[in-house]
């Protein structure tokens, strides 16, 4: 193998397997790696990431995402508060 083509290959291997455009990262906290995650750049690595995640959240069911407690219901005080913000913002909105 030439030197040239050599070189080239070394150039190959660098770049993201994914995107081929940016530098790959080998190196997390300082050791080398060399598996699926770290031949990635930053961009791809992240998609993958996200793509991972929202295929785990179209397998949960629907219940499991949304445990939000029961809407309470507004005291009188809370209501009348709440009135007379609204005067208030439309008074300022008037000015």
């Amino acid at each position: 193998m030439s030197e040239t083509a050599h070189n080239l290959s070394k150039t190959v291997r660098r770049v993201c397997r994914s995107c081929a455009e940016r530098k790959a990262l080998f190196r997390y906290r300082g050791v080398v790696k060399a598996d699926r995650d770290h031949t990635l750049c930053f961009e791809c690595y992240r998609a993958e990431r996200d793509r991972r995640r929202a295929q785990r959240l179209t397998e949960l069911p629907a219940a499991q995402l949304l445990h939000r407690p029961a809407p309470r219901s507004l005291t009188e005080h809370e209501v009348e508060h709440r009135r007379r913000m609204l005067v208030h913002l439309g008074a300022t909105r008037q000015a």
